[in-house]
């Protein structure tokens, strides 16, 4: 097996988290439990597929059937996490200000609904081009 494969995507999904905690420790909402976070800037999941996407093609070649699926399985997650799932953040904000409407002796049995699910066009396209840098770094040094 070829950890490359492996280890270069998941290290592009890592620096896009890292570079997400930074930016959220400069706009004053630092937390660690966004190191495993849905949405916000840069998507992790656009950084991992596109490099998973970038080191078959050039490995295997570009005209290669595991390179059509990479393809495709980008394709894939990245219509998810700038469609479905930012739908679903923005109903859970909704859902989240219903709540906080209701009285206090109404409103404490709902949980706190997560609303950074998604991904703007622009958290995917900063994504994106973190997994192609961090490819062609990999790429370009070993």
């Amino acid at each position: 097996m070829n950890l490359h494969f492996i280890i270069v995507p998941l290290i592009s999904a890592l620096i896009a988290q890292i570079i997400k905690l930074i930016i959220d420790g400069v706009n004053g909402q630092f937390t660690w439990k966004d190191l495993n976070s849905y949405g916000g800037m840069p998507s992790s999941h656009a950084a991992l597929v596109t490099s998973l996407f970038a080191m078959i093609g050039y490995f295997s070649g570009w005209n290669t059937p595991a390179t059509a699926v990479a393809l495709v399985f980008a394709i894939i997650v990245i219509r998810d996490a700038v469609g479905f799932r930012r739908v679903i953040g923005k109903h859970a904000k909704e859902i989240n200000q219903l709540v906080h409407g209701l009285e206090p002796t109404e409103n404490y049995k709902y949980n706190h609904l997560k609303e950074r699910i998604g991904h703007t066009p622009l958290q995917i396209f900063f994504g994106v081009l973190t997994g192609t840098i961090v490819t062609i770094l990999y790429i370009l040094i070993f």
